[in-house]
């Protein structure tokens, strides 16, 4: 009879450290969703200052340029029309019932129950946001992704409390080190040349310009020079 209480006792610190748990994950998802929403769209800046800006002042001189060095190398410009051959039939086929069901049993498990607290209700309701979001893309990856995920964080599949704490203590731990890849390749980002003279002022932005315009100038001279020799 002790043994049996100290096993009930023992499974009720198991579910409450499951619960804290959930709430760091949904903590760390929201860091890497953050680090990776700033990465992308500092991205996405750098790539419409590179075509609003940079190739206005000097995409001409870089495509004298590019084409004396494919000259050099033989290299011909070939139309990337490859894919254009593909056809629709290569697409997924989504099968409509596994997708169904799939998406029964996640919002069966996922459902936020009355007895719920604040944070654990809130935490049910994230998760059944991202369902609904993979049963509308028909992504049937994603939820069979998300039933795994359900059974380690709410639940079943004949996972024990303990093994089910392991595994969520890894997901944090991966999604901790997502978290600093995603920062360090920011870093990286802000390092590049285009994204240095984004952030300058407008008189900085121009000589730098200039200056890139210069050493272009005389990269085209030099390998003008060479193909002119050679006797192309």
């Amino acid at each position: 009879m002790d043994n049996s209480k100290a096993l009930i006792s023992k499974e009720k610190e198991l579910i409450a450290r499951i619960k804290e748990l959930r709430k760091e994950i949904l903590k760390k998802e929201k860091m890497l969703e953050d680090a990776v929403e700033e990465y992308v769209t500092f991205e996405i800046s750098i790539k419409n200052f590179y075509k609003n800006y940079y190739l206005l002042k000097l995409g001409e001189y870089i495509s004298i340029l590019e084409s004396l060095k494919n000259k050099l190398l033989g290299v011909e410009n070939f139309s990337e029309n490859k894919e254009d051959n593909k056809k629709d039939e290569d697409k997924d086929f989504v099968d409509e019932k596994k997708l169904k069901v799939l998406y029964r049993n996640l919002a069966r498990i996922y459902h936020p129950d009355k007895n719920l607290d604040e944070d654990e209700r809130e935490f049910f309701k994230i998760r059944m946001a991202e369902i609904n979001k993979a049963f509308e893309k028909r992504d049937i990856k994603e939820l069979e992704r998300l039933l795994k995920k359900a059974y380690i964080e709410v639940g079943g599949g004949d996972i024990s409390s303990l093994d089910r704490i392991k595994y969520m203590e890894e997901d944090i731990y991966i999604i901790t080190k997502m978290v600093e890849i995603y920062t360090e390749k920011r870093k990286i980002l802000e390092e590049n040349e285009i994204a240095k003279l984004m952030k300058k002022d407008p008189k900085e932005r121009e000589e730098a310009i200039q200056k890139i315009k210069e050493r272009i100038l005389s990269d085209i001279d030099m390998y003008y020079k060479i193909y002119l020799k050679i006797g192309y």
